[in-house]
């Protein structure tokens, strides 16, 4: 059964039928096992303990090299990945959160009632795939101020930004063989088969969130080869004689000075290098972090059911509509979701 990122929910909700409380997420692989334990006593607020902490599991990422070689290694996340996996998911925050804060204070909050000219946010490719939006907490639908005022007004969407999430690499095309794949880190790899890299898992994440933006947000297109230079310089001569400014987001320092030096506002936006053991999150926020693992290790196991994030038939409309595979092991879990899956699709449909 394929589920979409939003509706991950109805998944824990079966579990929480099933009086399976708490759950485990694991990764095939023995070298890695499991990586986090959830608690899903409290759909508002659930407890969810890291098993594998980032710096461990950057650990268990150089056994497998030393077992299977760095090309093995390449096709897991690394530990930057794995802690922008769970802030993407809303779990963990930033690093620097006062920082971009303040940066957004200063630039942001335009009062367009006062005449005041409309503010955009403009991501570098490396936070593309982390949910910036919601992370830093700017989508002008979903955060206002007291007084109505949106943290910024739209979205700046450079080409070369797009062409650099666009670029593919598939297992048995260009890239290794998935029964490679599956012979070091488990069966279920064979199943990945002609589908993307582990590094353009993340960019497809990225891709869909850029696309999203261009199709449901207000926003500008702008004009520009791909390479941190021409997407400075694309939006520098766009908004030279444009109301509209920009304030750009990266995780690259050199981006960021780059783009001070042209004098566009821009701030570096930082991750933790590792992550407390245990945190405090929603159903929606866990269901997030299972979509957004399960896309970039590929496949992670939990209790009666292995998630695909890739599987052989997976399709443009797939990654559209942000759907993993859920292959239910047990009859009376995979029950559950066959009564839930068409009352949620009944209800999306009628709106």
């Amino acid at each position: 059964m394929n589920l979409a990122r939003q509706h991950l929910t109805l998944l824990l909700n079966a579990y929480y039928e099933l009086d399976e409380q708490t759950i485990t997420v694991e990764h095939p692989a023995s070298e890695l096992g499991e990586l986090l334990r959830i608690d899903l006593s409290d759909p508002a607020a659930s407890t969810v303990s890291i098993t594998t902490g980032a710096v461990s599991y950057e650990q268990h990422l150089e056994e497998i090299e030393r077992e299977y070689g760095s090309q093995v290694r390449e096709e897991l996340p690394n530990r930057a990945a794995y802690v922008k996996a769970l802030v993407a998911s809303g779990l963990v925050d930033i690093r620097n959160r006062e920082e971009v804060d303040k940066i957004i204070d200063r630039y942001g909050y335009q009062d367009l009632q006062a005449g005041h000219p409309p503010r955009y946010a403009g991501f570098d490719t490396n936070l593309f795939p982390w949910r910036m939006h919601d992370v830093l907490g700017i989508d002008p639908e979903l955060y206002s101020d007291d007084t109505g005022r949106t943290p910024v007004n739209g979205y700046t969407l450079p080409a070369g930004v797009d062409e650099e999430l666009s670029i593919s690499y598939r297992y048995d095309k260009n890239a290794m063989d998935a029964e490679r794949l599956a012979d070091a880190l488990g069966p279920e790899f064979e199943r990945l088969a002609g589908q993307p890299t582990e590094d353009n898992r993340e960019t497809r994440l990225g891709l869909r969130e850029y696309r999203r933006l261009r199709e449901t947000r207000s926003h500008d297109i702008i004009a520009s080869e791909p390479s941190d230079e021409a997407i400075i310089e694309g939006c520098l001569e766009y908004y030279e004689n444009e109301p509209t400014g920009v304030i750009l987001f990266s995780n690259d320092y050199g981006f960021v000075d780059q783009a001070r030096d042209r004098k566009i506002p821009a701030v570096h936006v930082d991750f933790a290098i590792d992550v407390q053991r245990q945190l405090t999150g929603s159903w929606d926020q866990i269901a997030t972090l299972l979509y957004v693992f399960a896309v970039t290790f590929g496949v992670i196991v939990l209790p009666k059911a292995t998630l695909y994030g890739v599987w052989q038939a997976k399709a443009s409309q797939n990654w559209r509509q942000e759907e993993i595979h859920v292959d239910a092991r047990s009859g009376k879990l995979e029950a559950l979701l066959e009564r839930d899956k068409p009352i949620v699709d009944a209800h999306i449909a009628s709106r």
